[in-house]
C-alpha cells in the first residue's frame, strides 16, 4: 500500500504547482472531450494561470506525495462549515 501525505505547497513550489495543474487540466479535458471541446480560458489552457493563482491565495495548497513523490496537488477552500 502507498503512503500517501499531504503537504503545504511551499513558496519555491508554486510555479511547478501551477505548470502541474494546468497540464493536469489539460489532460483530463482532451482525455474526456478530446478536440470536441476547445474552451480554454487562456492560450491553450483549460485553466488559466490566475485562475489557479486565485484559488491558492484563498485556499491553502497541498502537494499530494505518494511513497515520496510528487503525485499532485489540491487546494482546499473552506467557507463557514462547508468546503
Amino acid at each position: 500500500m502507498k503512503e500517501i501525505k499531504l503537504i503545504p505547497l511551499e513558496e519555491n513550489d508554486r510555479e511547478q504547482f501551477i505548470l502541474d495543474n494546468q497540464e493536469a487540466f489539460r489532460y483530463g479535458a482532451m482525455e474526456e472531450f478530446g478536440l470536441r471541446d476547445d474552451h480554454f480560458e487562456e492560450d491553450g489552457e483549460i485553466i488559466s494561470r490566475s485562475t489557479i493563482e486565485e484559488s491558492i491565495n484563498k485556499g491553502i495548497a497541498y502537494r499530494i506525495i505518494a511513497d515520496g513523490e510528487k503525485a499532485g496537488g489540491l487546494v482546499l477552500r473552506i467557507n463557514g462549515k462547508h468546503g
